[in-house]
């Protein structure tokens, strides 16, 4: 059961980069699938890997057992990676902006979740969505300063209309991560149940 999560973690996680890259791009445009590919794909490495070692250390699974499971886990996502990037050719995103970071990072959210519940030996929902909050909302936040100092410098806005902005792009999701934790703060329940 572990599989399709980490493969939807993987699409998730690409969703989010991809976005963001696309968001955060500048001229010229042509290499926005390029760069996704290069943030998503050794990123995706390293956690299937570390998946593959909590299998072989945790959960005493044989390493030639976890190597037949890493070659999907890491492959579908970089296959997908691969294939968004020459369908796209990296379009960069123009309009509709602050929906699309919306979207990008709820499915970081979400990503972050999937793994906090999958690589973490043990943990009870509490304890993963505890792990994705303070993982998820430091990173948000600087990833929404970045959009800021790019609405300020390169887009020409003022600090002032952006900082209703970023107090959106960082609500939004802060909110759903705080509601999807609200319902397990008082009952363990293990996250693979």
């Amino acid at each position: 059961m572990r599989l399709p999560r980490l493969l939807l973690c993987g699409a998730l996680l690409y969703a989010a980069v991809y976005l963001l890259t696309a968001l955060f791009a500048q001229p010229p445009f042509d290499q926005v699938g390029a760069v996704a590919a290069a943030v998503f794909l050794p990123l995706w490495l390293t956690l299937s890997v570390a998946n593959a070692a909590i299998g072989v250390y945790s959960a005493g699974y044989r390493p030639r057992e976890e190597a037949t499971v890493l070659l999907p886990v890491f492959g579908v996502p970089a296959v997908l990676a691969l294939v968004v990037w020459w369908l796209t050719g990296g379009a960069p995103i123009a309009s509709a902006r602050t929906p699309l970071i919306l979207i990008a990072g709820i499915a970081l959210w979400l990503a972050l979740a999937l793994l906090g519940g999958l690589l973490l030996p043990g943990a009870t929902r509490a304890t993963a969505l505890r792990f994705t909050a303070a993982v998820f909302l430091p990173l948000w936040v600087a990833l929404m300063m970045v959009n800021l100092l790019i609405g300020v410098v390169v887009a020409g806005y003022g600090v002032g209309e952006e900082i209703p902005v970023l107090l959106l792009n960082v609500a939004v999701p802060a909110v759903v991560a705080a509601g999807a934790w609200a319902p397990f703060r008082e009952r363990p329940t293990p996250w693979n149940r």
